[in-house]
């Protein structure tokens, strides 16, 4: 028993460091009302490989999100990971509540196909809070990420990142396929700085809708360009392989150079390779192009394939990367800690649970029904004594037990008084037949005092009939719940052995919900303390009163029909 008493004395502990350390460890603040969870499947988006870290673009709309229950500056939106506990970078490029559309760049970690992944956007925040955290532009994109335009502004295009690598030269912007874009009209083009591009590997994506061919981009060492509706990759006088790019129509244009060879990627898809090393220096973006540009990123390294097969099924028209869950909300913009521990459950903890329900409900019945039993007997039987003190009051002597209407089957008196109604008329009829002097015998009275007894032992099983219910819940309902509580913290403990990690945000909750059954053990056990108690006191009163009638009863028909001559009780008779 010590040490059961030790190991719940443990779990719960680490239940209140959980509790004081992250308070929010399955709803991330209590400064937020809403959250919603966002769903990433990379292999339903055609995604091949990981993404270690890439921005990944969350289309907010009506069909997913209500802009009614965010501030209307978007000032108190955040992003969380799967964890729910660990904030994600992310900047708002569009917000428009009128029009109920916003752009959201968020910063997403570890993406790969046949591995669902999910974060949470929070929302709805109180009222006058100073908020934590917010938009983070430039962490928004990895070290890895030297220059992002996203042409969301009128004039030369401007660096999201914190290099500062901002454009020059053409600064005509339209509706682009994120927010606004690049138009180009195939005169100038925009300058990219020589930063940009410092020797060694690189990777460039952007989106394009050609009007008509022309080149894309000039790199040092190397060119891309869109050749009768193909798009070419050509370094030192040697084409790629074409690609269909049809004109009018989005498409997702990568390339990568690891240091000796460039691959072209279209849509996320392998379209040629050159070989050749880019050199460092400046750069040009649709100088003599028509058509759209939008989103341009340059990166220090060789990306793989599966970043550019992320921003094509994320980014492009009919994005297929997220799907959106029903927003949750929390009571009053807190915490529903009762939906946390429930949303944390294992199995047995809700098999040990129903079990204690079950007993619960047993207990109730029990205490409702014996309750309501006891209350008929106790007025019946004071019905039935005032019965019999008016009949003692007004009867003579010998004339026997008279029948007493009051108190009905309810009545244990009533019982009680057939009982000895019945044995006294039968040893009375047996005294007139054999002629004997006496009425009664004193074995007589012994032998009516055994069977009053046996009716008043019946009475009292009746009266603790199904008692033993309680006791079982009583006794039985803590040490079944705490079964369940062991059996969650021993799960909780294994996952947190599989998964080679100790965080405390991890365990809390399995912690507080396998404690849950501890709760439910007591819940069961502690009303019916109290009602069993009350019920025992009132059963105990009614089989005092038992007592003391069958000792009155006893007395008086000793006192009446002991020892009396027959003659005596014909005359009376």
């Amino acid at each position: 028993m010590k040490t059961k008493t030790k190991m719940l004395g443990l779990a719960l502990a680490v239940a209140a460091v959980g509790a004081i350390a992250t308070p929010a460890a399955a709803w991330w603040q209590p400064d937020y009302a809403y959250r919603t969870k966002i769903n990433l499947n990379a292999s339903a988006a055609g995604i091949t490989g990981e993404v270690a870290r890439a921005p990944v673009l969350i289309r907010l709309h009506t069909g997913n999100f209500s802009f009614d229950d965010v501030k209307a500056d978007g000032s108190d939106l955040r992003f969380v990971a799967g964890d729910d506990r660990t904030p994600l970078a992310f900047h708002i490029e569009t917000w428009n509540p009128a029009e109920q559309q916003a752009l959201v760049w968020v910063d997403v970690s570890g993406l790969k196909p046949g591995a669902p992944a999910a974060i949470y956007a929070y929302y709805g925040a109180k009222e006058k809070k100073d908020l934590k955290g917010g938009a983070d532009v430039a962490g928004t994109f990895g070290p890895d990420y030297r220059l992002v335009w996203h042409f969301d502004a009128a004039g030369a295009p401007k660096d999201a990142t914190s290099n500062g690598l901002n454009g020059s030269g053409a600064e005509t912007r339209g509706p682009g396929l994120i927010g606004q874009g690049l138009t180009l009209d195939g005169t100038a083009g925009v300058a990219i700085p020589a930063g940009a591009f410092t020797g060694g590997p690189a990777s460039v994506s952007f989106w394009v809708k050609p009007a008509s061919d022309g080149q894309l981009l000039a790199l040092p060492g190397l060119s891309l360009a869109s050749e009768a509706g193909s798009l070419v990759a050509q370094a030192n006088g040697v084409k790629s392989a074409g690609a269909a790019l049809p004109t009018g129509t989005w498409a997702h244009v990568a390339l990568v150079n690891d240091g000796t060879r460039t691959s072209l990627y279209l849509n996320g898809q392998a379209a040629g390779e050159v070989a050749g090393a880019l050199s460092a220096g400046p750069a040009t973006l649709g100088q003599g192009f028509t058509g759209e540009i939008d989103e341009l990123r340059i990166a220090g390294a060789a990306l793989p394939q599966a970043a550019f097969q992320l921003a094509a099924a994320s980014e492009g028209q009919g994005a297929r990367l997220a799907t959106f869950d029903t927003a949750e909300q929390t009571d009053g913009g807190g915490h529903n800690y009762f939906g946390i521990l429930f949303k944390a459950l294992t199995p047995d903890a809700w098999a040990v649970i129903c079990v204690l329900a079950v007993m619960l409900a047993l207990a109730v019945w029990v205490m409702i029904s014996k309750g309501l039993m006891l209350a008929r007997v106790g007025g019946a039987n004071d019905d039935f004594l005032d019965a019999y003190e008016r009949a003692s009051a007004a009867r003579s002597e010998h004339a026997g037990l008279v029948d007493l209407p009051a108190g009905g089957r309810a009545s244990t008196l009533a019982t009680l008084y057939r009982i000895g109604q019945r044995e006294l008329a039968k040893r009375l009829a047996e005294g007139k037949a054999s002629g004997s002097r006496f009425a009664l015998r004193a074995q007589s009275i012994a032998s009516i005092r055994s069977a009053l007894d046996a009716g008043q032992v019946r009475e009292a099983q009746k009266l603790n009939k199904s008692m033993v219910l309680l006791t079982i819940a009583i006794s039985g309902g803590p040490f079944i719940g705490l079964l369940g509580t062991v059996l969650g913290v021993m799960i909780t403990f294994a996952s947190v052995a599989a998964a080679g990690e100790v965080n405390i945000n991890a365990i809390a909750p399995g912690i507080a919900a396998a404690l849950l059954a501890t709760v439910a053990g007591l819940a069961v056990a502690i009303p019916s303390l109290f009602g069993y108690n009350y019920l025992l006191s009132r059963i105990e009163e009614i089989g005092a009163d038992n007592q003391i009638f069958v000792d009155e009863l006893e007395k008086r028909i000793a006192e009446t029909w002991q020892d009396v001559p027959a003659t005596a009780i014909h005359a009376a008779e």
